[in-house]
C-alpha cells in the first residue's frame, strides 16, 4: 500500500474544501437561476445546506458554507454563530472564540453564544475569560444548566470546593439528569473530607445511569 506523506494530505485536504465550495457555489448558482433568487435568499440557501450538513455531522463542510456567507456580510450574527458553534465541534478554540467575540459585540443577548464563547475560552484553560462569558450567559438565562456546570468546574480548577458545590446544585435544580454533576458533586465534597455526602452523589450517578441504561 502507497503511503501518503503529510503534505500530500494537507494538500488533499485542501483540495477536497475547495472542490466542495465549488460543490456548494454551483447548487447555489442552480438555485439562483431555476428560482430568479435574490441575495437575501441565496442565503436562505446557504444556510439550509449548512444546516443539513451539520446534522450529518460534517462540521468542516457546515463551517465552509457558513464562511461563506459573512464573505458577503460581514456583520451576520446569525452566521457568525453558526460558524463559531462548528468551529467549537471541530476543537479550533482559537478560531471559535475570535469568532464569537464578534458576536458578542454585535448582539449581547443569545446566552447560547456566551456559553460556547466561555466553553472555549474553559477548553484552552483561559479560566477568568471563561468565567466572565458563562456568568453572562446565567445572568441571561438564569435555568442554563450547562453554564453552571462548567462555572462548577472553573471552581473545581481554582480549588473552590463551595462555589463549585453551589454551581452543580443549581446545574441539577435545572437538569435533575445531569450525571455528570453528580458525579463532580461527589468529588467536590470528597475533597472537604465529606464522604457521607459524596457517596450519596455517586449513589445518585450510578442509579441514573442504571435508569437509562434500562430505557
Amino acid at each position: 500500500m502507497e503511503i501518503m506523506d503529510m503534505n500530500e494530505m494537507k494538500y488533499y485536504g485542501r483540495a477536497l474544501a475547495i472542490n466542495f465550495m465549488r460543490f456548494v457555489d454551483r447548487t447555489v448558482d442552480r438555485y439562483n437561476s431555476v428560482f430568479s433568487l435574490n441575495p437575501e435568499e441565496s442565503k436562505e440557501v446557504l444556510l439550509e445546506i449548512g444546516k443539513d450538513l451539520e446534522r450529518k455531522k460534517n462540521y468542516s463542510g457546515a463551517g465552509e458554507v457558513y464562511k461563506k456567507i459573512i464573505v458577503s456580510e460581514p456583520n451576520n450574527v446569525g452566521a457568525l454563530i453558526k460558524l463559531g458553534t462548528m468551529y467549537v465541534n471541530a476543537g479550533q478554540f482559537t478560531e471559535a472564540r475570535e469568532v464569537l467575540k464578534k458576536a458578542t459585540l454585535l448582539d449581547d443577548s443569545h446566552p447560547q453564544v456566551f456559553y460556547l464563547l466561555g466553553s472555549a475560552h474553559f477548553a484552552v484553560d483561559e479560566n477568568q475569560e471563561a468565567m466572565a462569558a458563562l456568568k453572562k450567559a446565567v445572568e441571561l438565562n438564569p435555568g442554563y444548566a450547562e453554564a453552571h456546570y462548567k462555572i462548577g468546574l472553573i471552581c473545581d480548577a481554582r480549588s473552590e470546593p463551595d462555589q463549585a458545590i453551589e454551581a452543580y446544585q443549581k446545574t441539577i435544580s435545572f437538569n435533575p439528569d445531569f450525571v455528570k454533576a453528580y458525579q463532580s458533586l461527589g468529588f467536590a465534597y470528597e475533597s472537604k473530607g465529606m464522604r457521607e455526602e459524596a457517596v450519596k452523589y455517586f449513589k445518585k450517578a450510578i442509579n441514573l445511569e442504571e435508569r437509562r441504561g434500562g430505557q
